[in-house]
Order: structure tokens, then C-alpha cells, then sequence
């Protein structure tokens, strides 16, 4: 079984007409993440209700809509993925790092938005109320403007988002027993 893949980011943030930037578009694949690891039998509708609800897409376009979907079919069936093929949606490599970073944070934001959407969070292990706690922090990050980018900060970037995606993968499972 192939990895789907996730709908091209900038096009989809094209399609938006402005109404989303890469950090809001990552927010709302953070919150569609979180809403997937609590409950596998949601639907696409729900996600845009979900969307709409938080003010992050109110009314979308009907091409906008319909990648928003692509989006959940595709998310839905790498979190399903038996080797583990789930990604996260954000900006491109040729972004800059801040704005990288950034849409990682409010990802971050939008995952735990969707996780706490069903409701308490005491029941989970240990571990994931650890996991928790650093996805707080990262979704607080700060960057600081002016600073050149450099080899080391991208390599702890690429940590960090794959730290995050295991996250999002252990919770799934923490959710699922």
C-alpha cells in the first residue's frame, strides 16, 4: 500500500485567495491531525465544520474545499499507513526558517486544539502528557527576526518536526489502547 501524498502546500495556500498563510494552513492540519488521533470516524465535513468553528476557514471556495478534503483522505490514510508514512503538512525547505518555524508552532497549536476537542486528556499515559507539554512549548516558539540562518538551526528544525510527527503517531496509538 502506497503513501498518499499530502496536496501541494503553496498551491493549496494560492487557492485561498488570501484568506489563509502557511502558518494558519499548517494550524489546520495540526487540528485535523489532533482530531484524527482522538477519533478515527470523523469525516471531511466535520473537519470543515471543525475549521469553520474556529474561525480558521469560514466559507471556503469550492477548489479550496475540495483540497481541504484531499487533505483529510490523505492524513486519514497516512495515519492508517502500516510503515508509519504520516507527514506533516507545512512549508516547503525553500521557505525561510522563521516562517518554517512559525507554521510548526501554530501546527503544534492546531494539534492540541484538536486533541483537547474530545474532551479531557487525563486518561493518557505518562509519556503523552509529556509529549503534550513540549508541543505547548514548541507551539509557543519565538523567533528571533535578523538572524541568519545556518546549517545547525535547520538541523535542529528538521529534529523538531520529526520529533512533532512521532508525537502526533504515539498519541494515535495512545487514543486507539
Amino acid at each position: 500500500m502506497t503513501v498518499p501524498s499530502l496536496p501541494d502546500f503553496e498551491r493549496t495556500i494560492r487557492l485561498s485567495q488570501g484568506n489563509l498563510d502557511a502558518a494558519e494552513l499548517a494550524e489546520c492540519h495540526g487540528l485535523l491531525c489532533g482530531l484524527l488521533c482522538r477519533e478515527s470516524s470523523g469525516t471531511a465535513s466535520d473537519f470543515m465544520a471543525h475549521l469553520g468553528a474556529m474561525q480558521l476557514l469560514v466559507n471556503p471556495a469550492s477548489a479550496l474545499e475540495a483540497v481541504m478534503e484531499e487533505a483529510f483522505e490523505s492524513t486519514r490514510r497516512q495515519l492508517e499507513h502500516e510503515e508509519f508514512g504520516f507527514t506533516l503538512w507545512l512549508p516547503d525547505d525553500d521557505e525561510s526558517l522563521e516562517t518554517r518555524t512559525i507554521s510548526l508552532a501554530q501546527w503544534c497549536s492546531g494539534f492540541l486544539a484538536g486533541l483537547a476537542s474530545g474532551g479531557q486528556l487525563d486518561a493518557l499515559s505518562e509519556e503523552a502528557k509529556e509529549a503534550i507539554d513540549d508541543l505547548q512549548q514548541i507551539g509557543r516558539a519565538e523567533i528571533s527576526t535578523g538572524q541568519e540562518e545556518n546549517e545547525e538551526d535547520e538541523t535542529a528544525y528538521a529534529e523538531i518536526v520529526e520529533y512533532v510527527r512521532v508525537v502526533a503517531l504515539m498519541m494515535r496509538e495512545d487514543f486507539r489502547g
